[in-house]
């Protein structure tokens, strides 16, 4: 072998052997919203009304339709799934347990297998929402709905309008990848769409769930809340749930520039409402999570389809610290 060639086997293998050491300490989380993949209402995918008129119920009432475009749905979703290949994905809006295990078989089918999978319960009862996770590690300690509730205010003028709430959709478990035991959140709070009265939902929402991980965060332990949140990165909401507004440690916002590639800063958004892009999808992670690696890199992935979902998945991808 002459000199050169040896100089290029060695860069070679130097660079084969990187890439092994970075997959064996690399995590990739990924949250992703998958709108309205819940089979009494996936009508919603291919541009129906959230209610039916009757003569398009009757369409989508003929035997086998809607498990049909429930399964053409399915199969759009889950190649973006594949696409993403995330080690753990936090799902939004998908429906019951045995739509989401439909959902994980096309992903199977797509050459990407995920051992572990739960679903949050129950199922809302407006929307059919649910939460679910897929996942490559074993997933634990499986708590659906989030406990607690939180009074808010339901109208700005008058002391007196108050109401609960809970974590409506909302599930928390635990995972341990390379080592390290996570504990995680996945979260679909109250849309903006409800005015003042939403906006303080979602607040109380945030309340709940910072009360419930607390514990866990001042007590060392890794932290991950993810979801769609439905507030920008630096509204009330998201203040409330990272801790921004009390005394106790906050979460890191992986959203902030700091964490995308100069070349990447104007894909920082995941949902665009009448022309304006936000991110309303977020990973947040507790500060001992980002010291554990040595680097924290946050993306998203624009799959253009409207059939896939209207929001835009967001992903991290953390390199522990040997």
């Amino acid at each position: 072998m002459s000199k050169r060639h040896s100089t290029f086997f060695t860069i070679a293998v130097a660079l084969l052997l990187n890439a092994a050491a970075y997959a064996e300490h690399a995590l990739t989380i990924a949250t992703f919203n998958c709108e309205f993949l819940t089979r009494p209402k996936v009508h919603m995918k291919f541009g129906e009304s959230f209610d039916l008129s009757p003569a398009r119920r009757e369409i989508w009432d003929q035997p086998g339709y809607r498990d049909r475009k429930f399964s053409e749905a399915a199969q759009a979703v889950a190649k973006t799934i594949v696409e993403i290949n995330a080690d753990v994905i936090g799902l939004e809006e998908v429906g019951t347990k045995a739509d989401v295990i439909e959902l994980l078989e096309e992903v199977r089918k797509l050459g990407l297998d995920y051992p572990y999978c739960v679903a949050g319960g129950p199922v809302e009862k407006h929307t059919y929402q649910n939460n679910a996770v897929f996942s490559k590690f074993e997933l634990k300690d499986l708590v659906s709905p989030i406990p607690g509730r939180e009074a808010y205010d339901t109208e700005l003028d008058d002391p007196e309008a108050e109401a609960w709430t809970g974590v409506r959709k909302g599930l928390r478990l635990t995972f341990t990848a390379h080592g390290q035991t996570f504990h995680m959140y996945v979260l679909h709070m109250t849309s903006e769409r409800g005015g003042h009265d939403a906006d303080a939902r979602r607040i109380a929402e945030a309340s709940i769930v910072r009360r419930n991980y607390l514990p866990l965060l001042t007590s060392g332990k890794h932290v991950i809340v993810m979801g769609d949140l439905n507030d920008r990165r630096n509204d009330p909401a998201i203040r409330r749930i990272r801790g921004r507004d009390d005394i106790q440690p906050d979460l890191i916002q992986t959203g902030r520039h700091y964490y995308f590639g100069r070349d990447e800063l104007d894909t920082r958004w995941t949902y665009n409402f009448r022309g304006t892009r936000n991110q309303i999808d977020h990973i947040l992670l507790s500060e001992s999570i980002e010291q554990r690696c040595k680097r924290v890199r946050a993306r998203t992935l624009n799959h253009g389809s409207a059939l896939v979902s209207d929001h835009l998945p967001f992903i991290v991808e953390l390199e522990l610290k040997d």
